[in-house]
Formats: C-alpha cells, structure tokens, sequence
C-alpha cells in the first residue's frame, strides 16, 4: 500500500523537484499540499504548488495556504531569489488552473490528521517550520495521525548556514517554530544543509536527467539550470526529502538529540545536535551518493508526462 505523504512547502524550484519526484513513485500517494511563506508570501507560494501540481496532470489535489509570518518574527520578502521571477525558475510554466482549496492550512493538516488511522501519514515539511509548529500546539490530537516527519532544514556545522553564517534558510525564518517542532516529541529525521550540499546539479547530472525525454523531466532540467547560487549549481536539498523516503538505505544515520538556537543571539537558527549512541526519535541523515541521486531522480521522471 502506497505511503500516504503531506508537503508543507513553499515553492520554489527544489520544493518543485521533490514534489513532482514523489507525485512519479507509485510507492507514495500525495494527499496535499499546505503552504507556508519562505521562498515567496505564502499565497504566491500557493499559486507556484498548483502549476506544479498542473504540470504534473495531478490538478485536483488539495493546495491549502497556511502561515504568511514567523510565529515570533516578521517576514517581509521582495523576490524569489535563487529562483528566479516567479519562484519557478522562469521556465514557462502556466498560470495555476484554479484558486487554493482553503486558506487555513493549520486547521486541514489537524482535520486530516486527526481522522486519519494512528501513525498512518507522513509529513514532508521543506520549508519554515511555522504551520507544523502551529498544528501541535494547537492540535495535539494531530500527532496520533502522524507517521513521522521528514523535514528539510537546518545548518549544525561551524559557518555552515546559507542565511547567515550559522543558520540555514528554512529555520533561520522561524527558528522558535523549529525549535518547537524539534521538542515536540514528534518522530524526525533531518535533511540539513550538510546533508544536501554535495548533491549538486552539475552539467553531467542535469543530462542524466534531461535524458528520461519527458516534458517533466525537461522542466527539471531547465529549473536546475536555472537554479544558481553565487555562480554555482545549487544543491538538490528538498527532493532528498523524498529520496530518503523512496530509498532509505542510500542514506547514513545519526541519532541525536535536535535544538534551535532562538532569542537574541547572533547564532539564531543554528541547528544543536547531540549525537546518541542508543535510539531517539531524532534522526540526522547523511550525504548520499550524488550520481544514485540523479539516477532515481531520472528513472522515476519516466513516469510522469
């Protein structure tokens, strides 16, 4: 039976590789969407997760818009950055096809969960952390619908962030929605930036997936391409989200202990981790395979047009 998965993200063109990877594996079935700002304001975020969801011919599932702010910070975004014009790279994708199913994403994610058979849906958040955060503050009888979450975020090394010296993007957002999600109990396993950063789109690994001929697997292509931070091939960081969850043992594991650095401090959004020798419900992954990577990303855009 096919594992029942829920995005919480803010696209973006990495967060569009990792959805329409796992809307291409028959092993996963996407029940929604809910969005959160990060790349974008949360609504324009919406607009991008229904022409990804279009172009993969899978239009009617659920887009629910969620947090536009940080739950103790503010968020004032003018641009998408890295990626590009409209957050997709400028590759041409269509206008959405039709407007957001809700505007309340907290208030899906507690309903969906919440009537959903114990520890039955796995949660894939790859942007800030806030709507997550919200959902088990606010609905803690959610968590018995909760599988685990497989979250992307995080920089734990020394002068490792990409927001900041020490912070990555996603928690140095809302690092007091991370830290909440990080103590909240909840099953985590964690793709930081370490983890993703070798992962890169080189010109070989872009072909290799450029070759499965579909017209996804040519959107890909032409976002990677596009995708380009400081005159380098960005990291492929929310699709290994969906790697992990496709195949695990490609993967290292560390069980630990997971913090955020909040407050007034100049390392806001660093990511603690305590390594442990016995089990937790704290998993940091490691750097798979890069070329394994691109093959799975490859071989499953066949399946999609």
């Amino acid at each position: 039976m096919p594992l029942k998965l829920i995005f919480d993200t803010d696209p973006g063109i990495d967060d569009a590789i990792a959805i329409w990877l796992a809307l291409a594996a028959p092993e996963l079935d996407v029940r929604g969407l809910s969005v959160v700002f990060g790349n974008g304001h949360a609504l324009a975020c919406a607009e991008n997760a229904q022409r990804i969801l279009d172009a993969a011919g899978k239009s009617g599932i659920p887009v629910h818009v969620g947090a536009d702010q940080p739950l103790q910070r503010s968020y004032a975004r003018a641009g998408w950055g890295v990626h590009g014009a409209d957050g997709l790279g400028g590759i041409g994708l269509p206008q959405p096809s039709r407007q957001p199913d809700g505007t309340d994403a907290v208030a899906w994610l507690a309903k969906t969960l919440t009537e959903a058979a114990p520890g039955s849906i796995t949660l894939a958040p790859i942007g800030p952390l806030t709507n997550i955060a919200r959902l088990l503050q606010e609905h803690p009888a959610a968590r018995q619908g909760i599988r685990e979450m497989i979250v992307m975020g995080g920089a734990a090394a020394a002068n490792g962030g990409n927001a900041t010296p020490h912070a990555e993007y996603n928690f140095w957002l809302d690092p007091h929605a991370a830290d909440i999600v990080c103590l909240s109990g909840v099953p985590m396993t964690l793709v930081t930036i370490e983890t993703a950063r070798p992962v890169s789109a080189t010109p070989a690994r872009i072909q290799r997936i450029e070759a499965a001929g579909t017209r996804i697997a040519k959107a890909v292509a032409a976002l990677l391409r596009a995708y380009v931070h400081e005159s380098k091939a960005d990291a492929l960081f929310d699709p290994l989200v969906v790697a992990y969850l496709l195949q695990p043992d490609l993967f290292g594991k560390t069980h630990a202990h997971f913090r955020v650095v909040t407050g007034d401090n100049p390392e806001l959004g660093r990511l603690l981790v305590e390594p442990c020798a016995t089990q937790t419900d704290h998993i940091l992954l490691q750097t798979p395979d890069p070329d394994t990577i691109f093959e799975l990303l490859g071989q499953h855009f066949l399946n999609l047009p």
